[in-house]
């Protein structure tokens, strides 16, 4: 999870939408 809270703070926004399609 640490994991993914790093690449969504590089991504912004756009990345926080990735992962939300990741946990689903």
């Amino acid at each position: 999870m640490a994991n993914v809270t790093v690449i969504g703070a590089q991504w912004g926004d756009e990345g926080k939408g990735k992962i939300v399609d990741w946990l689903s």
